[in-house]
């Protein structure tokens, strides 16, 4: 409030200032609102006698100004309020009851005034006259709230607290004292004395002009519809508050029951029974995709007209009949057709389906298992078809051509939706753990490692570093989906090892990429062993390169000895998949090792390996150091020729060619007694030389007495080049029995040791020994 006189605001509340500001709603005349007058009213705070018959005569027609939203002028309403003011705070006695009375009864006599008019109003225009009726008694109703303020406070909320506190102690078993702040009391009257007679006719109407909108015949009123339906939420509205301007008036609490008892109930009966009847029609009618297109757009059209008619509690109710009477009643039909159109790919029907049986509580479970067993046989179908030499490839591009065509699917199909997604996983888990006729174990792992091993070796060709990336993350999602990860690990361990020894592999950021991936999807412990593969490696180098000074130190008092030039790998026993050649219970394993076990190193070697020994030890005392001539490798320049030759060799390799140093001609049988190496290892030893043309032999069978001469015209068209080793069995069919061996010896282990921590943490035994060997018994 704005005022001319210096001091005179001073002796106005707090309160009445406020009042006096919550004016302009839309009641002031043109000429107050547009004139932006100022005005200077005085108040005066103290109690004094009041003739409350003449103030109620002056006061009852601006109370029915103000319902009927006739504008009066802002001085006459600060009076109005002030009036309000003195009767409650009237001496010797207030007489806020008397007022509170007085305006009830007025309010109740404009009702019921209104409830004549609406008598005579044509049956027709019910919805509209009405409407019009409720919005200015609504608008009204908040502004008599308002000029009761005081009314409010004073006399309604002190005595609905203070009828409590008088009974405090069955304070939980009384209801609150049927007196209402006067914006409530308004609305409790319309409801009951005008609402509550026509309300039959009104919810007639009003489901007449819903059921025309369903069928095409859009209500002209369709807003005039909306208002009348949503004032049977507002009439029970039990807090006003005084809007900012230019806002509309919103309630902070509105309670439903007489809404839901009176219109929601009948609407959503009157919604059932037009869509099971038109869903029957449907079925009878329209095929199984035509019909799930239709009801898709009726549920879009319906939650639209509930948004647009009902209030907001209701909207939720009515889409979730919709979807029972038209779906979950009929969801039996949907499933039968489910099974074809996942086989037949037919996405949009899919799709549409999805969308209707989601909302329904396990309605997407035959929908969810059909994908799975379709994904699954398409999966095995792709991996049942691998022939040739490269199968390892072949079997990943057919599970990701799988993977990706389904999971593509469920993206745009399914929405990403958690229950495909895991029916997804569990069926390409199923094909690429599925075991090949004959074989106990799933050839995935093994496979993955070769594929993985084949894009990191040098000899792979026309990928950029990009390419290569996208390749690996390939390859780790089918990882995730092998179960038996320590078998992989395995091969994988293997595989590494030879590249990083033979330093064959296309660059060490690559194996390292590939580590890392692996190391995302299973964590630090699966890949800490190959981690500290490549930390030998690179202290490997460093040491090699001390030993080469060491060496050019020494080598001024060894006048005469000849250092071959050598660089140690030095490796962690445990943290390498390698071992010298030793006897063992496999038949292959045990002969082989027999063959080798009195390998004599060639007298060339001895001098640097002797030395590097006394090197090591003194730098790392306490250390053994397990030659494995077996994997040990050596460049042999081939110097008789025209040519000079480079002929990369294994250390069994080398010293059968160092037979031929002194003789062009030597007996298998001499080779091996002077090499110490026997039986079929030292043929297939002799056959890798042979292979390659170093050496010659006249007899068609190779044998421990064959002759062989050393090839003294030897031509090749590279002059680098790289001797195979000498395998007694293929290389797949020994690594497969070498690391399943090791995978079951783990697992016994793994088991053993949570065994143990188990029974030492609870301090109670779970299993005995039987009498059988290696046999427990669980004990309950």
């Amino acid at each position: 409030m704005a005022s001319n006189t210096q001091r005179a605001s001073n002796r106005t509340t707090l309160g009445r200032r406020k009042a006096a500001r919550s004016v302009d709603f839309g009641l002031l005349e043109p000429n107050y609102k547009k004139g932006r007058s100022t005005y200077s009213v005085m108040y005066s705070l103290k109690p004094k006698v009041v003739d409350f018959d003449q103030v109620w005569v002056q006061l009852r027609p601006t109370i029915i100004d103000i319902i009927n939203l006739v504008p009066i002028s802002n001085v006459q309403w600060h009076h109005k309020f002030s009036d309000v003011y003195d009767i409650c705070v009237s001496i010797p006695t207030p007489l806020s009851e008397r007022l509170y009375q007085e305006v009830k009864a007025c309010i109740k006599e404009h009702v019921q005034q209104k409830r004549a008019e609406i008598r005579e109003v044509d049956p027709d225009l019910l919805i509209q006259e009405y409407n019009k009726m409720w919005n200015i008694f609504h608008q009204g109703a908040i502004y008599i709230h308002l000029l009761f303020g005081y009314l409010n406070k004073q006399f309604v909320r002190q005595k609905r607290c203070t009828d409590l506190d008088n009974f405090a102690q069955y304070a939980a078993f009384l209801q609150i004292p049927d007196v209402k702040e006067i914006g409530c009391l308004a609305l409790e009257i319309w409801k009951e004395d005008l609402v509550k007679e026509i309300l039959p006719a009104l919810v007639k109407l009003l489901l007449a002009a819903i059921d025309s909108d369903r069928k095409g015949n859009y209500p002209q009123v369709a807003n005039v519809v909306s208002g009348v339906i949503n004032s049977l939420v507002k009439m029970e509205e039990t807090a006003f508050d005084a809007p900012p301007e230019g806002t509309r008036y919103k309630s902070r609490e509105s309670m439903t029951a007489f809404y839901q008892e009176n219109f929601e109930k009948p609407m959503l009966n009157d919604t059932e029974i037009y869509y099971s009847s038109l869903a029957q029609k449907m079925l009878a009618e329209l095929s199984c995709s035509a019909y799930m297109e239709q009801v898709i757009i009726m549920l879009e059209q319906e939650e639209i007209r509930a948004k647009k008619y009902l209030h907001e509690s209701s909207v939720e109710k009515v889409i979730s009949l919709c979807q029972r009477v038209m779906i979950k009643a009929h969801k039996e039909k949907l499933h039968s057709v489910c099974h074809d159109l996942i086989t037949n790919e037919e996405n949009k029907d899919l799709r549409n389906m999805y969308r209707l049986l989601k909302p329904i509580q396990a309605g997407l479970s035959v929908m969810v298992k059909e994908f799975e067993e379709y994904v699954k046989a398409k999966g095995l179908e792709a991996v049942s078809r691998l022939s040739g030499d490269n199968v390892p490839q072949q079997f990943v591009e057919n599970v990701l051509r799988v993977y990706n065509k389904f999971n593509d699917m469920k993206t745009v199909v399914f929405m990403d939706d958690g229950e495909f997604s895991s029916g997804l996983d569990k069926a390409l888990q199923g094909v690429v753990n599925s075991k090949e006729f004959g074989q106990s174990v799933p050839k995935a792992s093994e496979r993955l490692a070769r594929y993985t091993d084949s894009l990191l070796k040098k000899t792979t060709k026309g990928l950029s570093d990009a390419d290569l990336e996208t390749k690996l993350g390939s390859a780790i999602v089918i990882f995730r989906y092998i179960e038996d990860k320590d078998i992989f690990q395995k091969f994988y361990s293997k595989m590494l090892a030879n590249r990083l020894i033979a330093s064959t592999s296309i660059s060490m950021d690559a194996e390292e990429l590939m580590i890392n991936k692996l190391k995302q999807a299973c964590g630090y412990e699966f890949t800490s062993k190959l981690s500290r593969m490549f930390t030998d490696i690179g202290l490997s180098q460093e040491l090699s390169s001390n030993f080469d000074k060491y060496i050019s130190e020494i080598k001024p008092s060894r006048p005469g000895t000849k250092f071959v030039p050598t660089q140690a790998l030095i490796l962690q026993a445990g943290s390498w998949p390698l071992n010298a050649p030793q006897l063992s219970t496999n038949a292959t394993t045990n002969q082989t090792a027999q063959d080798v076990a009195n390998f004599h190193l060639p007298m060339i070697f001895q001098p640097v390996i002797q030395e590097f020994e006394t090197f090591y030890t003194g730098k790392h005392n306490g250390r053994k150091l397990t030659w494995l001539y077996n994997m040990s490798q050596g460049d042999v320049r081939l110097t008789y020729l025209d040519k000079q030759y480079v002929a990369q060799m294994y250390a069994y390799q080398i010293a059968a060619l160092l037979c031929f140093e002194r003789r062009d001609t030597v007996v298998v049988r001499e080779i091996g007694e002077e090499i110490g190496v026997s039986g079929e290892y030292l043929l297939k030893t002799i056959r890798t030389i042979i292979d390659v043309s170093i050496l010659i032999c006249d007899e068609p069978t190779l044998t421990i007495d064959s002759p062989l001469k050393l090839n003294l015209s030897l031509t090749s068209k590279r002059m680098k080049f790289r001797l195979q080793a000498p395998q007694v069995n293929k290389v797949v069919e020994k690594e497969q029995e070498a690391v399943a061996n090791t995978v079951t010896q783990d697992r016994k282990y793994y088991m053993e040791c949570a065994i143990v921590r188990i029974m030492k943490t609870r301090k109670k035994m779970y299993i005995q020994r039987t009498d059988q060997n290696d046999e427990y018994q669980y004990l309950a």
